[in-house]
């Protein structure tokens, strides 16, 4: 994992400000002692001792510490992330969260977490033994590294808490369902939900449930509803005849295409394309 050079232990005393910067990787900082102030950007994150920000890479910040301070600075490259969510340890739900937080910090430029109680013991016993396993460089500590990141990233997005939550949750699950539904758009014609696994690294049953709470339908009826909606534009364009349409959204039975179409638009095809250039009908 490479991890021995990627922590920097800072302890800081009233009135100290650090210089204006920013990294090429993330950052996650955690206030052992004291208190901070962290500006990210024209954001001001007021962390007390035991919160953690995530900051992510090419942030501009800086810090101003209220009193005497510790503060713990762990650089989080891809490298890192990679071998985290790819470690044998990992489970489907945490790799699963990993890979939505990550988004989420993107997107945002950082994250605050705060503790539910006034200090959080674990996290901090498990910061320490991280630091301890940063010297040695061998095979079984480059996995109790990987295995100490992915317990720390776990209990951060189980214990703790961010104001950001709801935000986070809502803006973690508005990416991820962008990202579906453009690749099954994108791919209609063939895409089947083997492809959505291969391409997402997701389960084929946690498709149909995210789908299903987003959308409410599985991959199967969503897929059918892109497929007709196509069909419906490609209809009022009138470059295409319905046979060809038929190939293009990807059936092959051309009495199976019928019957779905005129149960959703309570007409034929044909009778819809007539319908579009009389009515001027808006889909």
């Amino acid at each position: 994992m490479g991890i021995e050079s990627l922590f920097h232990l800072n302890r800081y005393t009233a009135g100290t400000k650090t210089d204006r910067h920013k990294h090429h990787y993330a950052e996650l900082l955690y206030v052992s002692d004291g208190s901070f102030i962290q500006y990210i950007g024209d954001d001001v994150v007021n962390m007390r001792k035991g919160d953690v920000c995530f900051i992510d890479s090419e942030c501009m910040c800086w810090g101003e510490s209220d009193d005497d301070t510790f503060v713990i600075r762990l650089e989080v490259s891809d490298e890192i992330i990679n071998a985290v969510i790819s470690n044998a340890m990992a489970d489907k739900q945490t790799v699963d969260y990993i890979k939505e937080l990550v988004k989420v910090l993107k997107n945002s430029g950082y994250i605050h977490f705060g503790y539910k109680d006034d200090y959080d013991n674990e996290l901090k016993d498990m910061l320490t033994a991280l630091i301890s396993e940063c010297g040695v460089a061998d095979m079984a500590s480059a996995y109790i590294c990987q295995g100490l990141m992915l317990r720390i990233m776990w209990r951060l997005g189980t214990v703790y808490e961010y104001a950001q939550s709801r935000y986070i949750r809502k803006k973690i699950n508005w990416l991820l369902h962008q990202e579906i539904t453009d690749f099954i758009e994108d791919n209609m014609k063939d895409v089947t939900i083997d492809m959505l696994v291969e391409r997402f690294g997701y389960q084929e049953d946690y498709f149909n449930r995210f789908l299903k709470a987003q959308t409410g339908m599985t991959f199967t009826e969503y897929l059918q509803d892109c497929r007709l909606n196509k069909s419906a534009i490609l209809l009022k364009e009138d470059s295409m005849d319905v046979d060809e349409i038929i190939k293009e959204v990807g059936y092959r039975n051309k009495g199976y295409f019928y019957r779905i179409f005129t149960e959703k638009y309570n007409m034929t095809p044909a009778k819809f394309r007539k319908y579009i250039k009389e009515k001027e009908f808006t889909i």
